[in-house]
Formats: structure tokens, sequence, C-alpha cells
């Protein structure tokens, strides 16, 4: 009997300055991801992601337009199946730019300024966000999925 995925609501923010993007990494993993976090009942996307990156980051950014969703789907072992959506949303911190290391607050996370040419080298999840990222995908509320082809 196969059993529910674990179905996971994220708001990621799209910080961008002079053609780099600001990446997270996990310690012990491989892949990077856009800053930001899991939404808790009751939140709405923006105040969730204002949250996570001050709790993260300790930066007040500012959260701009929605840009659009990223569902995606994977297999972790013992944990199961899961199922997840990233919100993405644009945002900046005044005076922050990419020649400032972001230093992080939590211990498992670190950042980095990533020009985006660099992005499939950074193994960026979800893959979809690379094709957006630079540009192929850009105009209007994006929608892309690692569940559905086409």
């Amino acid at each position: 009997m196969s059993t529910a995925p674990q179905l996971h609501l994220l708001a990621r923010a799209v910080i961008e300055n002079d053609g780099h993007v600001l990446l997270a990494q996990a310690q012990g993993h491989a892949h990077t991801f856009l800053p930001g976090g899991h939404v808790e009942p009751g939140e709405g996307l923006r105040t969730c992601l204002a949250r996570e990156l001050a709790e993260e980051m300790g930066l007040h950014v500012e959260i701009g337009a929605y840009l659009g969703v990223i569902e995606q789907g994977w297999q972790d072992g013992s944990w199961g199946r899961h199922h997840e959506l990233n919100h993405l949303f644009a945002a900046a911190s005044p005076g922050l730019t990419r020649l400032q290391a972001v230093m992080s607050r939590e211990p498992h996370l670190t950042f980095a300024w990533v020009p985006v040419s660099e992005l499939e080298d950074r193994a960026l999840m979800p893959s979809p966000v690379r094709l957006w990222l630079a540009g192929k995908e850009r105009g209007g509320n994006f929608f892309a999925s690692t569940l559905e082809q086409g």
C-alpha cells in the first residue's frame, strides 16, 4: 500500500544583484536553493518569507512581486515521498549587494552570491528555477513542475 506524500508549502526569495543571485545551502547537501522556508499554519506567504529571512540571515527584507510557483516531487529513502510547492517572490534588502557576505544565523545553513551563469554548477533546486533565473522563462507569472511533462 502506498502512503500519501508529505506536502510542503514554501515561500522563497529571489534576491538578485548585478547578475548574481543569493543562494542557500544546507550542510551535508550538494544542492542549493533559494532562501526562504516552510509556511506555518495560518501564516501568509509574504509573512512567512519575511520571517524566514529574518530568522536565517537577520535581514529586513522588502518582499516584492509574486513571480510564480514551482512544484516538485521526490523520494527520500525511508522518509517517503514528498510533494513541494515553492512560491517565488522578488525580494531586496536595503544596501545589500553581492559584494557583501551574508552570514547565517542558523548553523546548518550557508549563503553565497552566485553568478546566474553558474547556477547549473551549483545544483540549484528545484531545477526549473534555473531556467527562470537565466531569463529563458521570465515574463508573467511562472509555473513549472517536475511532476508533469509539458
